[in-house]
């Protein structure tokens, strides 16, 4: 079972001290490394994260696994295991397409397995645990490749509501900032989905 730990004054202040580091680091997830570690088997890389823990992350209270999570923290792995859901589908749905239509599809699963790890670098900088539940995927089940990029589009507009809702929530002002970033993502995803059933034979 994994390690938890509650939003401390001093895990907040370790938040605002890196987050600086996090933010701003698009370019470290570019599509050519993200596809180089697409491997669903196991724990996928996560050097950034790593590399955090070494220098600033506190020590995990024993006591902290039997102790409620906060609101962001439970709300960020739901938002982390809802993005690698989504990523894992747009590449099944990539890999069943051909031509332009698979690029946009391939486009929009590294788009959004940058923003599962933007979510998931802000969790650990809550709490100090990497949260990467890539084990627990299974295989996309949809009846149709329409019916799947319809379900992903209602998808996506659902994540824009709800990522704009919990930047007026969350007690952290950076936090706030990166939910109002990655609610513009799921516009662009909408934008793509609709522009990938545009140019199909429905």
């Amino acid at each position: 079972m994994e390690e938890m730990t509650l939003c401390s004054p001093e895990h907040q202040e370790v938040f605002r001290r890196v987050w600086a580091r996090v933010m701003g680091s698009e370019q470290e997830f570019s599509p050519d490394q993200s596809d180089r570690q697409e491997s669903l088997e196991g724990d996928l890389p996560c050097g950034h994260l790593a590399e955090l823990s070494l220098s600033t992350s506190p020590a995990v209270p024993p006591a902290a696994a039997s102790e409620p999570e906060c609101r962001d923290t439970r709300q960020l792995r739901r938002q982390v295991l809802e993005a690698l859901e989504g990523w894992q589908c747009y590449r099944h749905l990539a890999r069943r397409s051909q031509g332009g239509t698979a690029g946009i599809l391939a486009a929009v699963a590294s788009d959004q397995q940058r923003l599962a790890r933007r979510l998931a670098a802000a969790y650990f900088l809550l709490t100090g645990v990497r949260y990467w539940p890539v084990s627990v995927l299974t295989a996309p089940a949809y009846s149709s490749r329409f019916a799947a990029l319809r379900q992903r589009y209602q998808a996506e507009q659902a994540a824009h509501r709800a990522f704009l809702s919990a930047a007026q929530d969350s007690d952290h002002p950076d936090l706030s900032q990166l939910y109002r970033q990655l609610a513009a993502h799921c516009l662009n995803h909408c934008d793509q989905l609709r522009a990938v059933l545009e140019r199909s034979s429905l």
